[in-house]
């Protein structure tokens, strides 16, 4: 050790520590402990990583949080974030890029997708897109909507109602007058 340098320590090989033993920062609130299995690194405030560049986390090797409940994982290919209820809190945007999809099953076949122009539902096979009951589905300035309550169903518009078809346009009442 070298005290002349204002009590900087240089070594040349390794430092070799026995088991439950510590480097301290400052105060005991600042430590890297080692028991000969884990690491624990204690803060008594923020822990920064600074890093210039990327921080590397090995394939199938995960972050997990308080008792492993919650855990962000990569297996190289996919990246698995597991818990409860995840909510994203952003300030800005959430952004997919065109042509990537929210899917809400592990089949894909319930699907939300945009290429960048047009939006795309796609549901399993004979599934439905559900509207609730007195829930409309509205166009423009909402002069136009599509509503059902269960029983009837509702079609308005503020000013001309086009009904247009490429070849037959069918009205059945079930036998009644239309």
């Amino acid at each position: 050790l070298d005290g002349s340098d204002a009590g900087s320590a240089t070594f040349n090989h390794d430092i070799i520590l026995g088991n439950d033993s510590f480097v301290r920062f400052g105060d005991a609130g600042e430590k890297i402990t080692g028991d000969g299995t884990d690491l624990t690194i204690n803060s008594s405030n923020d822990l920064h990583l600074t890093a210039t560049t990327d921080i590397n986390i090995p394939a199938d090797v995960g972050l997990t949080f308080g008792d492993d409940a919650e855990k962000i994982e990569g297996d190289g290919t996919d990246l698995t974030i597991t818990g409860n209820n995840i909510k994203l809190t952003a300030t800005a945007d959430v952004v997919l890029a065109a042509n990537t999809g929210l899917v809400l099953d592990g089949s894909g076949d319930e699907k939300i997708e945009s290429d960048g122009t047009d939006i795309s539902i796609s549901v399993g096979s004979n599934g439905d897109i559900n509207v609730p009951a007195n829930v409309g589905v509205t166009f423009g300035d909402d002069g136009e909507k599509i509503e059902g309550d269960g029983t009837d169903l509702t079609i308005s518009a503020s000013a001309l109602a086009t009904i247009d078809a490429g070849t037959d346009i069918v009205l059945d009442a079930g036998g009644a007058d239309v």
